[in-house]
């Protein structure tokens, strides 16, 4: 008789039995209220881990307000993505910009540096350890692209897009990214069956994503067009399903010496460009559609946030597409803990580990359920 190895317990059911368990039987049953607390919180734990593992499963993560990059099941699909090719890095964006340096953003740095003195039997500058031994300490399978200088670039993460797409956008609905930079949404759409159009202002940058969407098995074509969104409008033709993008955060990343670059631009005139970039958008939205941007706010040289979250929702609702959801999406620590450390003891300011996923809606929301159906997913292969 194995009906016990074989069978599970209805935890809602016992918890149930447990609660209304009279005092006597609960001695005659060699359990004291603490024990019988105990059990019940252990059932509580068992509840909320199969309630989470079946919303993993029908929906890819589970679609709370809280997105956790750092969970198992997250980075476990996020290497599946990234096994398929992807390197959104390429395009030149090892020259851009950026604050940070390798000292700061590579964790156990000095006691490389160290190392490698005691090998060479001397003293190394900081330029002369990069350049020379530096490498020789980092993993080799390591997916945090860097610029020359040292500063981390941002890579998109697939999982995110992904879900986005999913979650968000009609089966094989055509999407429009304002704000294209590297190939990963592109490539993650076309991968799924959407249709991608993404305007960058870089012809380098277009290049690199068209050359590697090439040489990869994709269900569709994605296209990167060279241009200034500020002319999106004329640039793209016919509506789309889906606007998802990720835009500069003002001059935190500076991409290119372009004036039309918006990261050269001062935070006004940044704005109004950025302003006029998604009212643009979303004329090209069709009715009872989704738009979601990935935004993160910033700083400014006192050292005051700018409130861009604020100002992206403003930019969307002036527009006509109205927020409908936001989530925190928690990023990786990485070397926050070496960088926090000076930041917080001079001037208080907490370290960043999230960014705002902002999601909109243009139409009416009660057709969301006739216009999107049920949420498909399936495996990365």
């Amino acid at each position: 008789n194995r009906s016990t190895d074989l069978s599970e317990f209805d935890t809602a059911a016992l918890d149930k039995m447990l609660t209304e368990l009279e005092p006597d039987l609960q001695l005659i049953a060699g359990f004291s209220e603490i024990d019988i607390e105990e059990l019940r919180g252990q059932l509580k734990t068992i509840s909320e881990q199969e309630a989470r593992a079946s919303l993993t499963e029908r929906f890819i993560v589970p679609p709370f307000s809280v997105l956790d990059t750092r969970q198992g099941y997250w980075q476990e699909r996020k290497q599946s993505w990234l096994g398929l090719g992807i390197k959104s890095e390429l395009g030149g964006r090892d020259k851009m910009k950026t604050t940070g340096s390798f000292s700061g953003t590579v964790p156990h740095y000095y006691d490389y540096k160290h190392q490698a003195e005691q090998k060479s039997g001397k003293k190394l500058s900081n330029a002369e350890f990069e350049k020379k031994y530096l490498g020789d300490y980092l993993p080799k399978n390591s997916n945090i692209a860097t610029t020359e200088t040292g500063g981390i670039l941002s890579i998109f993460d697939p999982v995110l897009c992904e879900l986005a797409y999913r979650w968000f956008c009609p089966d094989k609905g055509q999407v429009l990214d304002p704000f294209a930079g590297g190939s990963v949404r592109g490539i993650v759409a076309a991968y799924l069956g959407y249709g991608y159009t993404g305007v960058e202002l870089r012809a380098e940058q277009v290049q690199a994503n068209t050359l590697q969407a090439g040489g990869m098995s994709l269900a569709c074509k994605p296209k990167w067009i060279t241009g200034d969104s500020c002319n999106i409008s004329k640039l793209v033709k016919g509506e789309f399903d889906f606007v998802f993008s990720c835009p500069p955060y003002a001059d935190l990343e500076v991409y290119s010496d372009d004036p039309k670059d918006l990261s050269n631009m001062d935070y006004e005139k940044f704005k109004d460009a950025y302003r006029s970039i998604i009212s643009q958008s979303v004329q090209k939205l069709k009715g009872n559609r989704f738009a979601c941007f990935v935004v993160g706010d910033i700083r400014d040289k006192q050292g005051l946030y700018r409130n861009f979250v604020s100002d992206t929702i403003a930019a969307f609702q002036e527009a006509g597409a109205m927020l409908y959801n936001e989530a925190i999406l928690v990023t990786s620590i990485g070397s926050l803990p070496i960088r926090v450390s000076k930041q917080f003891q001079s001037g208080r300011k907490l370290g960043k580990t999230h960014q705002n996923v902002l999601v909109f809606y243009k139409g009416d929301p009660k057709t969301i359920k006739q216009e999107f159906g049920e949420v498909e997913t399936g495996d990365i292969i």
